[in-house]
């Protein structure tokens, strides 16, 4: 066993946590906002029920790519008073070639979630978050999605710094399964970089 964790618990939390992520984005409305402006995809942990974090990832993709679309987005959800903060950042000629915006929206329970939110063309050439989804959701055996979850769990634990991608890859591709096997993995691999990395059929186990 990675984490003292239960592995039950960290699939019913991921669970959790993806239940909440999509109420999140329907109280803030922020799908419909994206799609007046382009095309809004979840992606990360939460688009496949990995998420232990309070963290949401969408991706946006629109055929006039422009800040005010964006601002107006923000805007719209922070007349709601649980949003505490927004930020917008260019990184159009950064490495991510896009732009960056951020919500954080203090649930309920006090617990504070972060949205992060990217804006590209459409026809954006670097890597996709939303070309992840799909064939990782095939890739997820119930041993597949064990080991993430407990690896992601042992990773907040320990304080290991691990891209969630170069985690997938590890588990899927590496044939990680245990804290071990993911450092000695990292130690030999090219990590913390965009990466177009995507399961590949029969790859998974």
């Amino acid at each position: 066993m990675t984490h003292e964790t239960p592995l039950d618990d960290l699939i019913a939390r991921a669970k959790a946590r993806g239940a909440a992520a999509r109420g999140i984005l329907d109280e803030l409305g922020l799908v419909a906002a994206w799609s007046r402006y382009g095309r809004p995809v979840l992606v990360g942990a939460v688009a496949n029920n990995l998420g232990l974090d309070p963290d949401i990832d969408l991706e946006v993709y629109c055929p006039t790519l422009s800040p005010d679309h964006g601002f107006a987005v923000l805007a719209q959800a922070a007349s709601n008073p649980a949003v505490k903060e927004t930020l917008f950042q260019n990184h159009l000629d950064g490495p991510d070639g896009a732009y960056y915006w951020r919500i954080r929206y203090a649930a309920s329970d006090g617990e504070i979630w972060k949205i992060d939110m990217w804006s590209a063309a459409v026809d954006y050439a670097l890597p996709r978050g939303e070309h992840l989804v799909g064939p990782l959701g095939r890739a997820l055996t119930p041993e597949i999605r064990r080991a993430i979850l407990e690896l992601k769990a042992w990773r907040a634990q320990a304080g290991f710094d691990c891209l969630s991608i170069d985690l997938y890859r590890a588990v899927v591709s590496g044939g990680v399964r245990d804290a071990q096997g993911l450092m000695d993995w990292k130690a030999a691999n090219e990590t913390g970089q965009l990466s177009d990395w995507r399961p590949q059929p029969g790859s998974a186990g």
